[in-house]
């Protein structure tokens, strides 16, 4: 992978060439011929020099809950940003600040399901057995995580950046796609999980402060 510090000089010179100044733009675009041709850099690898990534902490499972995934799918549609499995933990991709951004959004939805999904325990399930309170909790938390999904998608979501799916085949070739684990609860008890997790989900206030501040549906869920 060429070097990022190449990259950005290169994008500097080509700034520069859209100066007013006839010379010093004339300048600046043989710089960045020069630039690109003694670094073998294509228009291509360019146009992915501003890509970064950014990890969030996750469950760390390599299978991880479907909830979980249904999460970071929300934080990718949300931003314009693509996501990948990493060790357990999710990794954003985005141009600029939008990975670093996402991890935010993640973090603070994540946090917020693991609050409500103990709180749903021990208000709701407390007298079911252990494996059958995990289970119902799952189906709680999935419904919860498609209840902000929908909420999300009711907004004004970013278009998906094609650059960033290329930066990933690119970048990770080995990457493989990896099945999130279902809640397998059923019967009358789940079916009432689902619909009350649906509800929580919905009534999650996006404009709540994620990290420094900022909220979610202002530079960040928009």
């Amino acid at each position: 992978m060429t070097d990022k510090a190449v990259l950005n000089k290169i994008r500097k010179c080509l700034a520069l060439a859209r100066s007013g100044n006839e010379h010093e733009a004339a300048a600046a675009l043989a710089k960045a011929r020069d630039l690109m041709a003694a670094h073998g850099v294509t228009d291509a690898q360019l146009s992915m020099a501003d890509i970064e990534e950014v990890s969030a902490r996750a469950s760390g499972n390599i299978r991880p809950p479907r909830w979980e995934s249904i999460l970071a799918s929300t934080v990718c549609r949300a931003l314009g940003v693509v996501q990948y499995l990493n060790e357990g933990n999710r990794t954003f991709v985005g141009r600029g600040a939008s990975a670093e951004i996402a991890t935010y959004a993640f973090s603070f939805l994540f946090r917020r399901v693991k609050a409500v999904r103990a709180e749903y325990i021990r208000t709701r399930l407390r007298r079911c057995k252990p494996g059958r309170k995990r289970a119902r909790a799952d189906v709680f938390c999935e419904a919860w995580a498609v209840g902000v999904y929908s909420k999300v998608a009711r907004l004004s979501p970013l278009p998906p950046d094609e650059t960033l799916r290329q930066y990933l085949r690119e970048q990770h070739p080995t990457l493989v796609c990896v099945e999130s684990r279902a809640g397998d609860a059923k019967g009358r008890g789940a079916d009432d999980d689902f619909w009350r997790g649906v509800m929580a989900g919905r009534a999650v206030d996006l404009n709540a402060g994620v990290g420094a501040g900022a909220p979610l549906t202002q530079g960040m869920l928009t």
